[in-house]
């Protein structure tokens, strides 16, 4: 049987690693995690892919055996309605962490884009405005999961504004460069604009 051995990943990695396993086409694997957070995130994973876990405590945390149920063939994902294609979303991301924390904001921003590129949906465009235009540059923890959502045909695009003043305008990773114009008309264009 093989192991998926999630002990020590920050969330949403475990949950990933789970989800890559039957995707994959696994029938029966487990997965090993350090804490009761990644546990109960696999089962609910699990209970939404028709898949049974069966938990056992261990010196380290948990041992979790994900199996397929007996009366369904395959781990898959009930049936959703298809979604609205005339329904766009629009991130407006003005600040490299999420809430006040510098700590945990900066794990939850990295949690969020990074799980994104496997979700079922995902947004039409992203605009970086601010602080954001961090996420979008030389070293931010998220180029990869941005490239894969640019090449997936997310609209990656990032204030000139704010990318002149920190001085990271040739330093642009991911996406296009954007004004103010194009920001108000994206947000005004009748998509669901979260700001994040």
């Amino acid at each position: 049987m093989r192991t998926i051995d999630a002990r020590g990943l920050a969330c949403p990695k475990p949950v990933l690693l789970t989800k890559k396993a039957i995707d994959s086409g696994e029938k029966e694997f487990e997965v090993l995690v350090d804490s009761e957070v990644p546990k109960e995130n696999i089962r609910k994973f699990c209970d939404g892919y028709n898949c049974y876990m069966d938990e056992t405590k261990t010196v380290d945390g948990w041992k979790l055996i994900i199996r397929k149920n007996n009366s369904v063939t395959t781990c898959e994902k009930p049936q959703e309605p298809k979604p609205d294609l005339n329904s766009r979303i629009t991130f407006l991301i003005t600040c490299n962490k999420i809430g006040t924390n510098d700590d945990l904001g900066t794990i939850l921003i990295e949690g969020l884009i990074n799980t994104l590129p496997s979700a079922t949906s995902k947004p039409h465009r992203m605009i970086f405005l601010n602080e954001g235009v961090l996420l979008t540059t030389d070293n931010s923890p998220v180029l990869k999961s941005l490239k894969l959502l640019d090449d997936l045909g997310v609209e990656i695009k990032s204030c000139g504004t704010c990318l002149d003043f920190f001085e990271l305008k040739d330093k642009l990773q991911v996406g296009t460069i954007t004004n103010m114009y194009d920001t108000i008309e994206a947000i005004t264009s009748g998509d669901i604009v979260i700001k994040i």
